[in-house]
């Protein structure tokens, strides 16, 4: 990846937040691994590097070796207390007040277009600076940033928030002395998606598995597009979709995109190794290890296949939750969307003019709806999952909820209050702070979905509504 800014932080929600903010202004950003040394980060060839932390040990474990590598650094955070230590300052917490400040900056081109002036902090520590180094901010007339007299390196005590102008234009301006380009947009992330592609499958058929999401969904656009008819598309029914999906996905693929898709019966290859299964991360294992296992099949079946694309987005790599299995050596793995979030492969979706089928398609767990089912699968159970969760789906659609909602599903447990039935737990979350909050869904609309899951879905006796909220939305489920 070139033409690009390495972030070293710990705190992985604020080092995507702050990849985030760069690319919204078409900056090329990447979070890494804290441990990553300086040889490996020069491999990467970076135009510069971010370094991120809060507390005394922000840069525990951190490559020094980074700050040599003659490329502009700029420090935020916690961070700058521990540099302003490690070349012959010090620091004090004490130094600084709370609350509204008043802030001043001195000529650096860091600052461009940022107005001094009072400004919530929190967090300050007062810097003693040492002979190397000179200073460029203030708070309350305490340096609270730095700058070094003789490697290209900037510290400043400035919070990376959400929706701060200030914190936005900072960061541009960094890229800008990085000599960055404003390239990451739509148009040159897809001609670089393409390009790998091409360069991955020079010969021979390429399968992408296909699931109904945006991801895989991106993917089999930017192949179709890189290799044409030498793409097979692939989609594995595990029989833990969600009411009639598998048949829609699959009309979309074929009427949307001209894609003839493979269908893959799994349905009884999953439940088999599914059934009793009760905790959540079995399920999950399982079921990525089988859907591996069906993908090696289908190269077993064509060995004209030479490249399998895959769907991995930077979430999946970011929170550790993809693993792509044991994909035979002699076959190439291409992930064309790897680099990007989650929000950027939906806009990049649109762009490609991709169906709001697609586009607007809730996450969806690897092990499907078993994941759903609170305790033991069994065949019985999905069913009722199933048709509750139509019901719920069906009933926030014709109320036109599902755009003002980020994610809503059904769940299905054990009714502890009436042994031998169930109770379904109702989840309906809107995005906020990168986490999730439970919707205020109208209390008619409710009522109505559970009135009709008593009604129509026998052996459900209770119905409840979670108001749950997550700091992630890996925590959803």
């Amino acid at each position: 990846m070139q033409n690009t800014i390495l972030v070293f932080c710990r705190d992985l929600h604020q080092a995507g937040l702050i990849a985030r903010t760069l690319r919204c202004r078409e900056y090329g950003c990447l979070p890494v691994s804290f441990d990553t040394t300086a040889e490996e980060a020069r491999a990467l060839n970076p135009r510069g590097l971010i370094v991120a932390g809060s507390g005394d040990d922000a840069l525990d474990g951190l490559d020094f070796a980074l700050f040599s590598l003659n490329v502009p650094v700029l420090a935020l955070g916690g961070a700058v207390a521990v540099l302003c230590a490690h070349f012959g300052g010090s620091a004090s917490p004490e130094a600084t007040q709370r609350g509204f400040i008043s802030v001043r900056l001195e000529n650096c081109a860091l600052f461009e277009e940022i107005s001094p002036g009072e400004r919530m902090m929190s967090g300050l520590d007062g810097l003693t600076l040492s002979d190397v180094l000179s200073p460029i901010a203030y708070a309350a007339e305490q340096v609270i940033g730095f700058q070094h007299r003789a490697l290209p390196l900037y510290a400043m005590q400035y919070p990376i928030e959400r929706n701060d102008p200030d914190a936005a234009q900072l960061l541009a301006n960094f890229a800008a002395m990085c000599g960055m380009q404003p390239d990451w947009n739509d148009d040159a992330i897809i001609d670089r998606a393409v390009e790998a592609i091409r360069a991955a499958a020079p010969e021979g058929r390429v399968l992408c598995a296909v699931s109904g999401g945006v991801d895989s969904a991106v993917c089999a656009k930017l192949t179709s597009m890189a290799v044409g008819d030498r793409l097979l598309c692939v989609f594995v029914d595990t029989g833990m979709f969600r009411s009639h999906e598998p048949e829609e996905v699959i009309r979309c693929f074929m009427d949307s995109l001209n894609l003839v898709v493979a269908h893959v019966d799994a349905h009884d290859s999953f439940m088999n190794a599914l059934s009793g299964i009760s905790t959540p991360a079995d399920k999950e294992r399982i079921a990525g290890q089988l859907m591996s296992q069906m993908l090696i099949k289908q190269l077993a079946f064509d060995p004209e296949i030479k490249t399998v694309i895959l769907g991995t987005n930077f979430n999946d790599v970011f929170f550790g939750s993809f693993s792509p299995g044991n994909i035979p050596g002699h076959v190439r793995i291409c992930e064309p969307i790897r680099a990007l979030f989650k929000e950027e492969v939906r806009r990049l979706a649109a762009t490609l003019r991709l169906p709001e089928a697609f586009i607007n398609r809730q996450p969806f767990p690897a092990s499907g709806l078993a994941l759903r089912v609170f305790g033991s699968l069994s065949e019985e159970r999905l069913k009722l999952l199933r048709d509750a969760d139509a019901i719920f789906d069906q009933e926030i659609r014709e109320g036109g909820y599902d755009r003002r909602l980020w994610q809503y599903y059904a769940t299905l447990i054990d009714n502890p209050d009436a042994p031998g039935s169930y109770a379904v737990c109702l989840r309906a979350t809107q995005s906020a702070d990168g986490g999730a909050n439970a919707a205020r869904i109208p209390f008619d609309v409710l009522e109505r979905v559970a009135g009709r899951i008593r009604a129509e879905v026998p052996g459900i006796s209770r119905i409840v509504y979670d108001l749950t909220p997550s700091a992630h939305y890996g925590e959803l489920e």
